[in-house]
């Protein structure tokens, strides 16, 4: 059977060489752009140059002159691209859905291993990056290393070349491929971000990092003036260099027609060893093992379970409030114990984020901490 292609959107005229990022989005009107995000980003424009408006304070005029707004005809109100609606809109999924980014947690090193988490991310291009970023942090391992009176940190992946690579997916992906989403995918033994559409222009494998081509230069610009990339051209010289300090192995790249992925290695995990004076210099960042507690959301709550999920809550967090309702209250162990799998820093983000949010109240303080349903 032939293998099946992606679908891929008309490009709009207007499109500025035939480029998506810069095509009027159908539907889409001024008024779907956040002004306060606009304004922000014009205010950076006049900070780094005071000429950037030609005496012009009209939005609108401002940011069809930077290519961002375009009549569709004279005398036509303008439409936002595509750039603009990813980094400017209220709600980008409603004109793009193929913009979100889909992430899941993998027990083990195969896709059809037990998923621990699983959540979609949606919103602007800078809240994509900070949610996806997030959710690894809370599903990579973090051991620590003690060295004399201090602790060590030591996570799978320096966050550093975890937000390079989601922000290349975001930045470099074919956005003209409807079907396909960004996927974000962490195992025990390595970190894959996928980005629909395969190398573009001059760029290929061989020479991935040296070559310079984007397929959106205008995302990837408009990307470095939100600070929402550093430098231009070098995220893959920063991955590597990121995982080089932390002493894991490089990245691995892989692409074909359709997509490329972007391979993180998870740090070695180092082996505890007996000091000479007979202290392990090596100790883990989770608690003492939770024997496994099988908790099921009832029949008649998995319509509200459902709805915690819509409301950005990880099911862990979902499970943990009916549980605390069931019982009464929770702790971090108990938590785990319904959660297997996962370590107290992370019950404890995951509880702390519930407090905040409201569905928790906290009673004592640090190991003691006892959590109660509102």
């Amino acid at each position: 059977m032939a293998e099946k292609k992606p679908v891929r959107l008309k490009i709009e005229d207007g499109a500025i060489g035939g480029s998506v990022e810069s095509a009027p989005v159908p539907g889409a009107t001024f008024a779907d752009l956040d002004p306060a995000k606009v304004a922000a980003y014009l205010a950076t424009l006049e900070e780094e140059s005071d000429d950037r408006t030609d005496g012009n304070d009209n939005p609108e005029t401002r940011l069809a002159d930077l290519g961002l707004v375009r009549a569709a005809a004279p005398g036509v109100d303008f439409v936002p691209t595509t750039a603009a609606i990813l980094l400017f809109g209220k709600q980008p999924g409603r004109f793009l859905p193929q913009a979100s980014v889909k992430l899941a947690h993998f027990r083990g090193t195969e896709v059809d291993g037990p998923i621990v988490d699983r959540k979609e991310v949606f919103g602007t291009l800078d809240k994509i990056i900070e949610d996806t970023a997030r959710f690894v942090s809370n599903n990579m391992r973090i051991p620590a290393r003690i060295q004399g009176l201090y602790r060590e940190d030591m996570p799978d992946y320096p966050l550093v070349a975890v937000r390079e690579a989601i922000t290349n997916a975001l930045a470099h992906r074919d956005y003209s491929i409807s079907g396909q989403k960004v996927a974000v995918r962490v195992f025990d033994d390595r970190l894959e971000v996928e980005s629909p559409g395969g190398l573009a222009g001059p760029v290929t494998l061989e020479n991935l990092g040296r070559k310079r081509y984007s397929r959106n230069p205008l995302l990837a610009r408009l990307m470095y003036e939100l600070r929402l990339v550093e430098e231009m051209g070098t995220g893959i010289r920063r991955m590597r260099r990121a995982l080089a300090e932390i002493g894991s192995p490089p990245p691995r790249f892989e692409t074909d027609f359709s997509s490329f992925t972007a391979v993180l290695p998870a740090r070695a995990q180092l082996e505890p060893t007996r000091s000479d004076e007979g202290r392990p210099p090596m100790v883990a960042r989770t608690a003492p093992e939770a024997p496994a507690i099988y908790f099921e959301i009832s029949q008649a709550d998995r319509a509200e379970y459902f709805g915690l999920l819509q409301t950005g809550l990880n099911e862990r967090q979902a499970r943990g409030i009916f549980y605390a309702r069931e019982r009464g209250r929770l702790t971090n162990r108990d938590y785990r114990q319904v959660n297997p799998d996962i370590t107290d820093e992370t019950a404890r983000l995951d509880l702390l984020a519930l407090v905040d949010k409201g569905y928790l109240l906290r009673i004592g303080d640090k190991k003691g901490a006892s959590y109660l349903p509102r």
